[in-house]
């Protein structure tokens, strides 16, 4: 709904939401309620609230404000299912906010010693409209525990949780969520923009939020800590367990670290895993018989998966650092062919460890792949800069979903049960094997650390590491 409320002959200005129910009179906030959630409104179809002012410019921002919260509401009373889905806790408190106002209530009406004027009870009106959303069950939750086999706060939407946490919170003090100091990390990271690094942190955080809530910082506890131990350790590896609670953890510290809150300890720290490790899967190198099926099967399909296969197999590169490179990236008119596997920032692409980044001679297959890659990428004419633009786009380096293809054609197709990521230990064991040197051994596939000696100077040239390539093809 628009209206247009300025017209002086040159110029007209339309605000959403924004109208006088007479002429200069204040503005109200106006909008259409949908009408999937008009049922939680009595039936009617319009929504209106006095912005308090007769001035354009200050009624525009608090329309605008009521919109954001509008929004996030609807959303969810329109569907819980897809509330829990896609809104995130900024949309849930905005929610939150606009449920409190559509009952006439504010935040901070239940805070500890604030007193209400006489016939205003902001706890009747809360309970009345919970125990009419829910229903005769959450009602003996409420009054009758002891007969309830839940507490009433199962019964509560992340929007209506927030709202009571709203309205009992002294608004002179406004706690930090999890969910604030989630928000800070993601903003402060380098990598906080990147598609996959924010899926992966919001993944961890999710593991809090639906085992305890997204609470206070000063809230949590090391029980709530140990519960989402046990949740995590429930569906996945210990592994997986370990590396979503150091994310967990790494947030926690910042948002003690950025809301002044250090003093409260972070109750995610030294969370111990029993039998860590244990469950991890030993992955194996390939045969030499098993590399000469892959080789041959590489060469005859001659494709951008088996181009990807290839170069892994005879550079040692992680399955990202591959699949990552741009046509820059590949060098082949030098003494030594090689490619260069560098960050990219701006495009999404990381590299594991600093002494990932470094240049790594073509060699056998890998010469083969990366000269058959440039040949099928040059030859679209509607080419971008990324040797494999099927998995890789600005922005987005999609490793993954070539590894599900890698691991699915060697298992199904030829039968050989090891995945993309063995080419890596393979190439360790094929330079041990042929008695590279361990500098040397490091310096091609980008292994460990190193020492202050190895960062003096220039480092060794193409040529040698070449030369120690060329004892494996």
């Amino acid at each position: 709904m628009s209206r247009w409320l300025l017209d002086t002959g040159l110029i007209r200005v339309s605000v959403r939401y924004v109208k006088p129910l007479k002429p200069g009179g204040p503005l109200f906030y106006v909008r259409r309620i949908p009408k999937a959630v008009q049922q939680h409104y009595g039936g009617k179809a319009l929504f209106r609230q006095s912005l308090g002012t007769r001035d354009l410019n200050a009624g525009t921002r608090k329309a605008a404000k009521l919109a954001r919260e509008h929004d996030a509401l609807w959303s969810s009373l329109g569907s819980k299912e897809g509330q829990r889905a896609s809104l995130t806790t900024p949309e849930n408190r905005e929610a939150a906010r606009a449920l409190l106002a559509s009952l006439g209530l504010s935040p901070g009406d239940l805070a500890p010693g604030v007193n209400n004027p006489e016939g205003y009870n902001p706890d009747e009106i809360i309970d009345d409209f919970l125990i009419k959303q829910h229903g005769p069950d959450y009602e003996v939750a409420r009054y009758e525990p002891i007969r309830s086999p839940k507490s009433m706060q199962s019964f509560w939407s992340p929007i209506e949780a927030e709202a009571v946490r709203l309205l009992k919170e002294d608004q002179s003090k406004p706690s930090t969520l999890l969910s604030d100091a989630l928000r800070v990390y993601l903003e402060d990271h380098d990598k906080g923009s990147h598609p996959k690094f924010e899926t992966d942190t919001k993944r961890a955080i999710g593991h809090v939020l639906s085992a305890v809530g997204d609470l206070p910082l000063n809230q949590y506890n090391r029980e709530n800590a140990k519960l989402v131990r046990n949740n995590l350790l429930k569906g996945n590896k210990t592994g997986t367990a370990r590396r979503r609670l150091n994310t967990i953890k790494a947030v926690f510290n910042k948002g003690l670290l950025e809301f002044n809150q250090r003093h409260l300890g972070n109750p995610f720290e030294r969370i111990q895993i029993a039998g860590e490790t244990q469950d991890a899967v030993e992955r194996g190198s390939f045969t030499a018989s098993e590399r000469k099926v892959i080789t041959k099967a590489c060469r005859a399909l001659n494709d951008d998966i088996r181009h990807i296969v290839a170069l892994q197999a005879d550079t040692g590169a992680r399955l990202g650092e591959i699949v990552g490179l741009r046509l820059d990236d590949v060098v082949l008119d030098h003494e030594t062919p090689h490619i260069l596997i560098r960050p990219l920032s701006a495009a999404g692409r990381t590299l594991k460890t600093a002494n990932s980044e470094r240049e790594v001679p073509l060699v056998g297959e890998a010469l083969w792949a990366a000269t058959e890659a440039l040949k099928a990428v040059q030859g679209n004419p509607e080419k971008g800069p990324w040797l494999f633009p099927r998995y890789a786009s600005d922005n987005q380096i999609n490793a993954n979903s070539a590894s599900a293809v890698i691991n699915k054609w060697l298992k199904k197709t030829l039968k050989i049960d090891k995945t993309s990521h063995s080419f890596r230990h393979t190439m360790r064991d094929r330079l041990r094997h042929a008695g590279v040197p361990q500098e040397f051994q490091d310096l091609i596939g980008g292994w460990g650390k190193r020492s202050v000696a190895q960062s003096y100077g220039e480092g060794y040239l193409l040529k040698q590491l070449h030369e120690q390539l060329d004892k494996i093809s």
